[in-house]
């Protein structure tokens, strides 16, 4: 059980490591233009789809909202 455990934190914290890089993107990158990328929207022309501003706005409250959850996650382990 506690090896599970063991290996259930790791992978929480990794996850919230990745989470915490995509903050710190959205953060350095808050003046610049976003764009939704996808192997249907990337193509040499183009850098796909622009994200307007209250996509962005919601999407970083969805990264925090993540971040909130998986730290909660892993201090009930």
């Amino acid at each position: 059980m506690e090896k599970e455990k063991a290996e259930r934190a790791k992978n929480l914290l990794d996850e919230i490591d990745r989470l915490h890089d995509i903050k710190d993107a959205t953060e350095k990158e808050s003046s610049h233009w976003w764009s939704f990328l996808s192997p249907d929207t990337k193509r040499w022309s183009n850098d796909g789809l622009v994200m307007p501003d209250i996509l962005r706005q919601k999407f970083v409250e969805a990264v925090d909202a993540a971040i909130t959850e998986k730290e909660y996650e892993l201090k009930e382990l």
